[in-house]
């Protein structure tokens, strides 16, 4: 840096050495810069999160009370998971895809790292810090950022994490309880209230009442208590841009056990919404059963609503409807025979019929059969295909049609 005007003045008076002047005149310390990009070494990062789902929660917060959540015993935990669980397989999977692209061209967007009680934190980078050490970094890029108090840090991740389509129903909702809890905590020590008490964990573990559009409806801690969570559930909103509904409905999430979050890992915020209000130890089987069969919110909400009438026939006979088209694909691929007749013979008036149903259903349930419309029409061009190479194998010649044409013999593919 420069020396100053009145130092560059003071030697030329006094014709001093330059040294003598520096000893006079010492140049202030230079401002720390908080936005910078600088090299890191990955073992001095230290993981207090997972934005995104990477190791089951109880994982993560087993490494932080043992005083080991750094990138290395993550990536260690999560091969290990990986071996017992389809979701984490997937989520390895993509951080080995992302290392390969490291591997070849760098960490090209840095990590976002704070200094929090002496270490360098990581809050937002995870993946692409583990996927570093698959491919045989040691060091990545990181911007060193301020964070002026953590409820400021939790509420700016969650904002970016609500408008991230990468990211869960499960993960957004667990950010905003975080967030909530911060926010509660900050108001109680406001208004002088006992820190360890919370609505927001009656909020979340309460069981929900008939009418959940008015504020707070499951805190059940008199005037103060519900004053206290629309204090939190306001101040959240006003930081992260969300409306009541949306905040209740992320929020409710976190009443799911653990079993109906780990069988719901990857569906939306609709399809998961409804198993909110089952007793715990249901909503686990109603949760797989909506994840394998691929229910639309309406569906699921459905199957809910039986299984809260507490007929456990009902449900079973709601289960078998909604999985009998599955069954019957599934019986169909036991044998090759069924494939000589996939095409129905009167499917002209079949047709018809189609679209006069189409015309009459609701427009979230028309999407659905128009889905599987397009699936049968993929599937008929490659039914095509087959037939086509295997007639041709046989040099099969088609029969006469009966309109006057002679069909066309096929040639046998050179081989």
């Amino acid at each position: 840096m420069p020396r100053t005007g009145k130092a560059n003045s003071f030697q030329q008076r006094n014709m001093l050495r330059r040294d003598d002047v520096e000893m006079l005149f010492p140049e202030p310390p230079a401002e720390e810069d908080s936005d910078r990009v600088v090299e890191l070494p990955i073992d001095e990062l230290w993981l207090d999160d997972q934005p995104r789902q990477i190791v089951p929660d109880d994982v993560l917060a087993r490494l932080i009370d043992e005083d080991r959540a750094q990138p290395a015993a993550l990536l260690t935990e999560l091969k290990r998971v990986a071996e017992a669980h389809p979701y984490y397989g997937g989520v390895l999977r993509g951080i080995a895809d992302l290392a390969r692209t490291i591997a070849a061209e760098g960490v090209l967007e840095p990590l976002l790292v704070v200094k929090s009680r002496g270490r360098q934190v990581v809050r937002d980078g995870h993946r692409r810090t583990l996927a570093s050490l698959l491919a045989g970094r040691d060091r990545v890029p990181v911007r060193i950022v301020d964070e002026p108090s953590d409820v400021e840090a939790t509420a700016r991740q969650l904002v970016v994490n609500i408008q991230r389509e990468d990211l869960t129903a499960l993960e957004k909702g667990r950010w905003l309880l975080r967030l909530a809890r911060l926010v509660e905590r900050q108001v109680r020590e406001e208004r002088g209230l006992p820190i360890h008490e919370s609505v927001i964990d009656q909020l979340v573990g309460g069981e929900p009442t008939a009418d959940e559009g008015d504020p707070d409806p499951a805190v059940d801690a008199g005037p103060v208590g519900r004053d206290l969570a629309a204090e939190v559930r306001r101040r959240i909103c006003d930081l992260a841009g969300l409306g009541q509904r949306h905040y209740y409905n992320l929020m409710y999430l976190n009443r799911l056990s653990p079993a109906a979050r780990e069988a719901g890992l990857g569906l939306s915020e609709g399809q998961l919404r409804a198993a909110t209000s089952l007793p715990p130890d249901e909503q686990a089987e109603i949760v797989r059963f909506i994840a394998q069969r691929g229910l639309t919110s309406r569906e699921a909400n459905s199957l809910v609503q039986v299984a809260k009438s507490g007929d456990r026939d009902a449900v079973r006979r709601v289960m078998a409807r909604l999985a009998k088209e599955e069954t019957e694909r599934q019986r169909a691929s036991v044998s090759w025979e069924p494939l000589l007749h996939a095409v129905p013979r009167d499917l002209w008036p079949r047709c018809a019929s189609l679209r006069a149903e189409l015309g009459a259903l609701p427009d979230d349930l028309r999407q659905v059969r128009l889905k599987a419309m397009w699936e049968q029409r993929r599937l008929a061009g490659e039914l095509q295909r087959q037939f086509d190479e295997i007639l041709d194998l046989y040099g099969f010649v088609a029969p006469d049609d009966g309109n006057g044409g002679t069909p066309r013999a096929r040639r046998r593919p050179q081989r």
